[in-house]
């Protein structure tokens, strides 16, 4: 079968799983191939594509309207035409849409649909089930309408969420297709949406990079970084570590509180941080701080999770982060936030913590028994269905299995 994937870009938290599934599907034999509206890397099946400039203007000066509330995107609007993307999906049995963003205004959606190819969402926030946000954070509005948004505080924009949170709804209600969600949290999520109640959502977990997780003794990779073997070291990671999405801050906090615990005689103790600082710095006495900026190297990310003891998660409304499967992979215990596929695949514990939100003396107490409390092995039967269900060869299987069904099923009514 020939496939086409739709993300923004081939490089962040959505970019990174459309290129790891578009290459697996080329290994299975099929053809595939990656859009996008920013292309980072050299591979040869990603495909920039070309943005309309009136667009472009039109959601400039929309953001410059509204102060450029960074949560919303350009509410239905797209900088790519119809034509542009027919030209790929022409060749196209199946199509992956990971983000609408910028590039699939509602009117392309249903283009899109009406083609009669097979199509699929994997949705990697919330924008797919409301009005244009990346993250509900607090707000519910999208399980029922996102009339009279919060985020937007002019009269002339107010409706303009609903509005588009409608049109999908009357698309999504009338072409019925089936959605991947990437964990069984996130499923729960949508099926809250008044746009998904009565869809198909399919779990399947986004799939780990396998050059990510290889197997290396903990003190071969931290001679390789040239880390002192004798440190407990915490890790940290996030395209931008300032974000109050990732919970950055949260952290901190915790870690003011487990240098309460600490000797001041004690002195090998680290954070490594990886991603855009942005700001973000570490002041303290009794923790030392190594930070990396994106890091594009595969093994040496697998070093660093090899090398570390923890990796902490204070997401807040994330429904990943990628950055949580891959550590379980490489048999590194999490400390994370009650959110996103830490809540799948966290077992109090077992592998890690499951923290309530916002609970920075408990966060902290939970870094502080995985450092320094005796380790429980992680049972071996949880390990491997970890690895099975978070692995690419999974992931790859279930969408090429799901997708030969439905193509059969075309075929037939045609």
């Amino acid at each position: 079968m020939n496939f086409l994937l739709i993300a923004n870009n081939d490089i962040d938290g959505v970019g990174q799983p459309a290129v790891n599934l578009c290459k697996n599907l080329s290994i299975k034999g099929h053809q595939s191939r990656l859009i996008v509206l920013h292309k980072f890397s050299k591979k040869n099946f990603v495909k920039k594509i070309k943005r309309s400039i009136f667009a472009r203007v039109l959601l400039f000066f929309l953001n410059f309207v509204k102060k450029n509330y960074s949560e919303l995107f350009g509410f239905g609007y797209s900088t790519v035409k119809f034509e542009e993307l027919k030209r790929y999906l022409d060749k196209a049995d199946v199509v992956i849409i990971f983000t609408l963003h910028k590039i699939i205004s509602n009117v392309t959606l249903e283009k899109i649909l009406k083609t009669k190819k097979i199509v699929y969402f994997r949705p990697l926030d919330i924008e797919l089930a409301s009005g244009g946000c990346h993250f509900n954070e607090e707000c519910s509005k999208f399980k029922s309408s996102c009339k009279r948004c919060p985020k937007l505080y002019y009269n002339n924009f107010i409706d303009i969420p609903f509005k588009n949170q409608s049109e999908k709804k009357k698309i999504f209600e009338k072409y019925k297709p089936t959605i991947f969600t990437q964990n069984h949290f996130v499923k729960n999520i949508f099926k809250q949406s008044s746009i998904f109640k009565k869809l198909n959502l399919v779990p399947v977990y986004l799939g780990a990079n396998i050059n990510r997780n290889k197997i290396y003794l903990k003190s071969y990779a931290r001679k390789k970084l040239n880390l002192d073997h004798k440190e407990k070291i915490i890790l940290f990671g996030a395209f931008n570590l300032s974000s109050h999405i990732k919970g950055g801050h949260l952290l901190l906090k915790s870690l003011k509180l487990l240098e309460s615990r600490i000797s001041d005689n004690y002195k090998n103790l680290r954070l490594i941080t990886i991603g855009a600082k942005n700001g973000f710095k570490l002041d303290s006495n009794k923790i030392k701080w190594t930070h990396f900026d994106i890091i594009s190297s595969d093994k040496k990310l697998n070093l660093i999770y090899r090398s570390s003891d923890v990796l902490v998660c204070p997401s807040l409304y994330d429904f990943g982060p990628h950055i949580v499967t891959e550590a379980l992979l490489n048999d590194l215990p999490v400390v994370a936030f009650n959110q996103g596929v830490a809540h799948d695949t966290v077992f109090q514990g077992k592998n890690g913590f499951l923290i309530n939100r916002f609970d920075i003396k408990k966060f902290s107490e939970a870094i502080y028994k995985v450092l320094f409390n005796k380790k429980k092995k992680i049972k071996n039967l949880l390990q491997n269905k970890m690895k099975k269900i978070c692995s690419s060869e999974y992931e790859v299987n279930k969408i090429i299995d799901i997708s030969q069904k439905d193509f059969i099923k075309s075929t037939r009514r045609e």
